[in-house]
């Protein structure tokens, strides 16, 4: 009785240790569902959030959170959670471990499918749907075990990134393929379960974001039209929708604020234009939310006129009503951790990164060039980040951008001896930095 009274309790507000490493922002405030959370959604007029030892909660407003799983013992890491419907989903993470809800998120079953840590997942039920290691890309056909997706074989090896995944059906799924971050990408799909698979290439077009929108894939980007012309053609946002993966539509709805930063890191309530401008697109018509400056990451989800970010801990804040439908260049999209390439080995050793990228390349009014600093961060049992130095950086701008990308680096949690540990660890090194135009 007292371990249902504790996994059902609605958790109090703590608000001054989520503040201490991230302040907050005017218009946001700051809750603790009890854990660090690490991924975001939002289903049935709620948030959800997923963390270390297999913790999921639920809050209906982003202020007092619900806990409805918790590993007893030391449980996997969560770093992904999202609803198929409003009675199916799923959450996903280290060690192969999927947990499945059939009932709206009251109850959660672990599965295990493999050992290796699942980067990325998309499920229509749960016999159905893809995942990706670090080494491979898996589908789920109905069996028990998930078979590997080895085919069409230079097709991976020439596309060897897969940002993206989606199961729009026990039989429909798609991942992206992609030559690396901003290069050429294309569709691997199959409509019958997995059984045979085509590749579609989608000339002159850069694809941001993959997605599952009211039983259609949903992609954004940009293409670049008049190629023919004098000048060699320009680039222009691209949102595109699709039954089978294969055969696109472009929207009719207006996406003209999407031209500063192509509409990516979207889920189905829309895609962030830039740091500042959240635009819907998937429905009849055009919807525009102005959010607040300040706390926003790309992990984000919206319920009504409310949208909650993860940092620490989760920030919400009231959107508003958009005036200017227009993106601001000035407030950028928020950097997203990217996947490692396929056939990339396992990590090894005490401390084994999950996701530990930074831009490619910083902007900073002060400094240019490739720049060396050197690092030092604290891993907790858990595999998040506790503490993070960046020392022999010229530019203090350029220290507080790498500093707040490294806080959302994640590790397997590291153990020694079969027990969790906290581990420090130091190194150099190099990121490229530009001035601003």
């Amino acid at each position: 009785m007292g371990t249902m009274l504790i996994r059902r309790a609605v958790l109090s507000l703590c608000l001054s240790s989520c503040l201490a490493s991230h302040g907050q922002a005017p218009g946001w405030q700051t809750s603790n569902p009890g854990f660090h959370p690490l991924a975001i959604a939002s289903s049935k007029d709620a948030f959800w959030v997923c963390g270390p030892d297999e913790s999921i909660a639920s809050s209906s407003d982003g202020k007092a959170w619900t806990l409805h799983h918790h590993a007893s013992g030391a449980g996997a890491m969560l770093f992904g959670i999202e609803f198929f419907s409003a009675r199916f989903g799923y959450a996903y993470g280290t060690a192969g471990t999927v947990l499945f809800t059939n009932d709206g998120g009251d109850t959660w079953e672990a599965r295990q499918l493999g050992n290796d840590t699942i980067l990325l997942a998309s499920f229509a039920d749960p016999t159905h749907g893809l995942l990706r290691t670090a080494s491979s890309l898996f589908y789920l056909d109905g069996d028990a075990s998930p078979h590997q997706i080895a085919q069409p074989t230079d097709t991976l090896q020439r596309f060897p990134f897969t940002p993206f995944l989606v199961a729009l059906s026990p039989d429909k799924m798609t991942a992206v393929l992609s030559e690396g971050p901003y290069s050429e990408a294309g569709f691997l799909a199959t409509i019958d379960g997995g059984k045979t698979w085509s590749f579609y290439d989608p000339p002159s077009t850069g694809i941001k974001d993959l997605l599952r929108v009211d039983g259609k894939y949903w992609a954004t980007g940009h293409e670049v039209v008049g190629k023919d012309k004098p000048g060699g053609g320009y680039g222009v946002p691209m949102a595109t929708y699709s039954d089978d993966g294969t055969h696109w539509t472009h929207t009719t709805n207006e996406i003209h604020p999407c031209h500063w930063e192509n509409c990516g890191i979207c889920n189905s309530q829309g895609c962030l234009a830039s740091g500042t401008l959240l635009v819907n697109f998937f429905h009849q018509e055009t919807t525009y939310s102005e959010i607040p400056k300040g706390a926003l990451t790309a992990k984000w989800a919206a319920v009504g006129n409310n949208i909650c970010t993860l940092n620490q801990s989760v920030s919400c804040t009231p959107l508003g009503k958009a005036t200017e439908v227009e993106a601001s260049p000035e407030v950028s999209l928020p950097h997203e951790q990217t996947m490692p390439r396929l056939g990339t080995k396992p990590p090894t050793g005490t401390l084994r990164c999950v996701s530990c990228s930074l831009e490619p390349v910083f902007v900073d009014a002060k400094v240019q060039g490739r720049i060396t600093v050197h690092i030092i961060l604290q891993v907790g049992p858990d595999g998040t980040v506790e503490m993070a130095n960046v020392e022999k950086s010229p530019s203090d701008s350029l220290t507080q951008k790498i500093h707040d990308q490294m806080m959302t680096w994640l590790f397997e949690p590291p153990t020694k001896d079969g027990r969790p540990i906290r581990i420090k660890n130091e190194s150099d090194i190099a990121v490229n930095v530009i001035r601003p135009k």
